[in-house]
């Protein structure tokens, strides 16, 4: 059987948020890593090979390491491509992962126009575009978020839903963990994101897989329709 390659981008700038897409990206590795070389006489979890592989590309305006929301003092991550060389190149991913920019002030947003328009161009073509946290707010503000449901960051909720210019004809869902819609997914802050990878994961090679690595990175199974932080922020 022949093994197909997807392409997978992660999109980012200054002020990231790391944690957003570092661990959900690690599950995702993780369980194609597993799937390579697991056998019935290695572990008695055994799962037959994916058909697939994936390649991540880190893509940012420039070249240079780039600073998380937290600062210089935290790690900095190096793009692998820019948002330009792509356009360039005329190359379409597969999959574009969409983490926390920079937070908007004063209701102005302050995400890179290269990412947006970046994530506008690529949606027609892309089989699977996620985000996690206000990763949602550069989905809406792309176009990409329009007239389908969608979840975001809890604690930045209003103020994201509120920011979006295409928030009107956007569903948002407050108490969701994470939203599928047709091929956007969309999740909560932080932590939501490796919740939805887990749930991407099995989307994309199956429910054993997905518990193979869910075992391995011992993050307990919850569901997608209830995040205990909508109540706790006052949402619902």
């Amino acid at each position: 059987m022949s093994t197909a390659t997807l392409h997978l981008a992660v999109c980012i700038s200054e002020e990231v948020t790391l944690s957003d897409f570092v661990q959900p990206i690690e599950i995702l590795a993780a369980g194609f890593q597993t799937a390579a070389t697991t056998s019935p006489s290695t572990t008695s979890g055994y799962s037959p090979p994916v058909p697939f592989k994936v390649v991540f590309d880190y893509l940012a305006p420039t070249m240079d390491p780039v600073v998380s929301a937290f600062g210089p003092s935290m790690a900095t991550l190096n793009p692998t491509k820019t948002y330009a060389q792509v356009t360039e190149s005329g190359m379409q991913y597969d999959i574009i992962w969409v983490p926390a920019g920079p937070p908007p002030h004063g209701g102005i947003d302050r995400t890179p126009p290269e990412e947006i328009e970046f994530i506008r161009a690529q949606a027609p073509g892309a089989k699977y575009i996620l985000s996690v946290c206000s990763g949602a707010l550069q989905l809406a503000l792309a176009g990409v978020l329009s007239g389908k449901k969608a979840t975001t960051n809890k604690a930045f909720y209003r103020v994201i839903t509120e920011t979006a210019t295409t928030a009107s004809d956007i569903d948002w869902q407050p108490r969701a963990r994470w939203v599928v819609d047709g091929n956007v997914w969309t999740s909560s802050g932080v932590a939501a994101g490796s919740d939805m990878a887990l749930a991407f994961l099995e989307h994309l090679a199956g429910a054993k897989l997905a518990r193979q690595v869910r075992g391995l990175v011992e993050i307990p199974e919850v569901s997608s329709f209830d995040d205990p932080f909508a109540e706790f922020h006052g949402l619902v």
